[in-house]
C-alpha cells in the first residue's frame, strides 16, 4: 500500500452544497480507483490522506494538482505502509470551522500544515474518525 497526505487551499470557499458534491465525486471515484482516505476542510483548506496501490494514488494525486478547486498544494508525506490506516472508507469527509480547530487541544499548528506536523494531522484523522490514534 502506498499514501499521499497534502494540503492545499480551496480557489474559492466551498458551501456545504459543493462540498457534499466533492465528496460523492470523491467516493465513487476513490472506490472505482481503489483508494481510500480522509479529508479535512477547514477556513478555506483542504487536509487530505489518500491510500491504496501506488500507481492508483499517485495518479488521483496528480489530478487533484491539477483540479481548478485546488492552489498551493503541497504534499505533506508520502510513502509505504503495511496496511491501510481508512480501510473502509472511500473517503471520510470532515467539515470544521476554525473555532472548532482553535479547541483542540494540542492541533492548532493545523492551520499551518507542513510535513513536521504530519503525525497530529493522522492523529486527528483517526480521531474523527473514531480509529485507534496513533501512539
Amino acid at each position: 500500500m502506498y499514501f499521499i497526505s497534502y494540503s492545499s487551499y480551496a480557489s474559492f470557499d466551498l458551501n456545504e452544497d459543493q462540498l457534499k458534491s466533492l465528496l460523492i465525486q470523491s467516493r465513487d471515484r476513490n472506490q472505482h480507483m481503489g483508494i481510500t482516505g480522509m479529508l479535512f476542510y477547514f477556513d478555506q483548506k483542504f487536509i487530505q490522506l489518500i491510500e491504496g496501490e501506488e500507481d492508483s494514488v499517485k495518479l488521483l494525486y496528480a489530478d487533484i494538482c491539477e483540479d481548478e478547486r485546488h492552489k498551493h498544494v503541497i504534499t505533506l508525506k508520502e510513502g509505504v505502509i503495511e496496511n491501510r490506516y481508512f480501510l473502509d472508507w472511500s473517503m471520510g469527509f470532515k467539515s470544521i470551522s476554525t473555532d472548532e480547530m482553535d479547541n483542540l487541544e494540542g492541533y492548532q499548528n493545523l492551520q499551518t500544515p507542513t510535513g513536521l506536523n504530519f503525525p497530529s494531522i493522522l492523529n486527528l484523522m483517526k480521531l474523527v474518525s473514531d480509529k485507534e490514534p496513533l501512539s
